[in-house]
């Protein structure tokens, strides 16, 4: 059997791990007596967060084997940087092109697939669209629109629908459904630190409290809870958010619009880059009540690496490693695409190199 598992890893941790060796049980359990194996879709070089990922795409690709994946392929940065529908929509067009795929195995706060697909349906319905246009006209934003919108078509605890692993889930759902993809889905429960928590925990870190504590120079083995092989890269890390800044500021200033921005904000980017004097303070500038600070960074990455609406399709998959004895896997992928979505993969390449440490000096795919 075949799972795919979408992720970021950014960075990997045993948290991760978890989630690798739960899914190896749930395939020797449907299948005790076959090959299994696990595909991993990751974000490339930046997140859905709107972050620079803190390695580059192979050296968390090589992580990812080393932690049990078989194969990764890259999830592109137009679809990686973007809202959870269009991120979920990008991951799924990829699970699409991987033949005889069985299973996606995705982390939840709720891993009742029954009470997900039933939020995919609701969520999925024209009553619910024109909920939410009606209170984004009220000036709401979006996050708060879904969740009022929601609370007037069903009794599901809207907690579920906030939850961040379990917005991708649902969206992975809505997006297969939409793909016509027929694999089965399979989440696990999220366990240790939640999604947002800066706090170590006992068990699992959170990816998001690894990341504050290697940017304030904390790097204790023990307390990150990382592998000893993702920490041996960890300490080489060095994002420079200021030469980012200056990349947004000058590409800003001949553009009229950007993918995923269909409200002008823009504009806003055009204004406050001229009075900003590093990246948190033009966030912080451009934010308002209707757009979260996620939005605003996703939209500021989004002018960095050029992500126009000319991109609509995922184009040729891009297998960024593979574990020697399961080569016969690219066999199982379906290479055919345009090309213009990896032109962009390459222009993120670029871009990544300016503004970290961890450099990518070959686009070869690793056999490891």
């Amino acid at each position: 059997m075949i799972a795919a598992i979408i992720v970021e890893y950014n960075p990997l941790h045993n948290g991760h791990i978890y989630h690798i060796d739960k899914t190896k049980e749930i395939l020797s359990s449907l299948a005790p007596t076959e090959q299994n194996y696990i595909i991993a879709i990751m974000s490339g070089n930046f997140t859905q967060r709107g972050d620079i990922a803190v390695l580059n795409k192979y050296t968390r690709a090589k992580h990812a084997i080393a932690a049990g994946s078989d194969m990764v392929i890259e999830l592109p940065s137009i679809y990686a940087t973007s809202s959870a529908e269009y991120f979920a929509n990008g991951a799924i067009q990829i699970a699409s092109k991987i033949q005889n795929l069985d299973l996606i195995v995705f982390g939840a706060e709720c891993d009742d697939i029954d009470t997900l697909t039933e939020i995919a349906n609701i969520t999925t319905s024209k009553e619910y669209d024109y909920q939410i246009k009606k209170y984004l006209d009220e000036g709401l934003s979006y996050p708060v629109s879904c969740e009022k919108s929601f609370k007037n078509l069903s009794k599901i605890d809207t907690n579920l629908i906030n939850s961040p692993n379990n917005i991708l889930g649902i969206e992975y759902i809505k997006q297969a459904k939409k793909l016509n993809l027929n694999a089965k889905f399979a989440p696990i429960k999220r366990v240790g630190a939640s999604y947002n928590q800066i706090d170590f925990d006992n068990k699992f870190n959170s990816a998001k409290s690894i990341r504050v504590a290697i940017a304030s120079n904390n790097f204790d083995l023990d307390e990150l809870k990382v592998p000893k092989f993702v920490y041996d890269d960890l300490i080489n890390y060095n994002i420079d958010y200021n030469k980012l800044f200056a990349i947004i500021s000058h590409n800003c200033i001949n553009i009229d619009s950007v993918y995923e921005d269909n409200e002008g904000i823009i504009n806003r980017v055009k204004k406050y880059s001229q009075i900003a004097n590093n990246y948190d303070e033009l966030v912080t500038l451009v934010h308002t009540k209707r757009y979260t600070k996620s939005k605003i960074r996703r939209v500021l990455l989004h002018i960095a690496l050029n992500h126009t609406n000319s991109i609509t399709n995922i184009g040729k998959p891009n297998v960024l490693a593979v574990k020697a004895d399961c080569k016969n896997l690219l066999s199982k992928i379906d290479f055919n695409g345009d090309l213009t979505c990896g032109e962009q993969v390459s222009y993120s390449n670029k871009i990544y190199n300016i503004v970290s440490k961890d450099k990518i000096t070959s686009n070869k795919m690793l056999i490891i």
